[in-house]
């Protein structure tokens, strides 16, 4: 019966000591997706500044109420607007900053494959032609040093 007591007294203990550690984790989740106010331009989780002191503690105020994440972020939507979100929500004109992106990348591949086929077509097509030779006779040796020896007379 004592090792049962000792038991549970350990794991109220462990329960107690670790619902704080929890709740700054759903603070610091939350957190994650608001921007500090503060005009420092960083994510509320990672902000030092006092407005983010503040704002963290309304958050673990709200979650002790028992509001939800996503009441906690309507909420901030409503007091701040948008600004305060870390990421735009995926509806309307925001949804360009989702899917631009990708489409720059799509549209930058096409453009060069295009370019590399046409190199490649290109440099096939200059290989395939045949070297046409400018004279149908086979000069002899004698011809050729006497033609060396004219042009390296124009060079002296």
């Amino acid at each position: 019966m004592r090792i049962v007591r000792l038991i549970v007294m350990l794991a109220f203990l462990i329960a107690f000591t670790a619902m704080p550690v929890l709740a700054d984790g759903i603070v610091d989740e939350i957190g994650a997706n608001l921007m500090c106010q503060c005009g420092c331009t960083m994510v509320l989780s990672s902000c030092d500044c006092g407005t983010a002191e503040q704002m963290r503690s309304e958050i673990a105020g709200m979650i002790d109420k028992g509001q939800t994440k996503d009441d906690i972020l309507n909420y901030y939507v409503g007091k701040y607007g948008e600004k305060v979100l870390a990421a735009p929500v995926a509806q309307g004109f925001n949804l360009s900053a989702y899917i631009t992106p990708f489409a720059v990348i799509v549209l930058g591949a096409g453009a060069i494959a295009l370019i590399a086929r046409q190199w490649v077509i290109r440099t096939r097509s200059a290989l395939a032609q045949p070297v046409l030779a400018t004279s149908t006779t086979i000069a002899s040796p004698d011809e050729l040093r006497a033609r060396l020896e004219n042009e390296l007379k124009a060079y002296e």
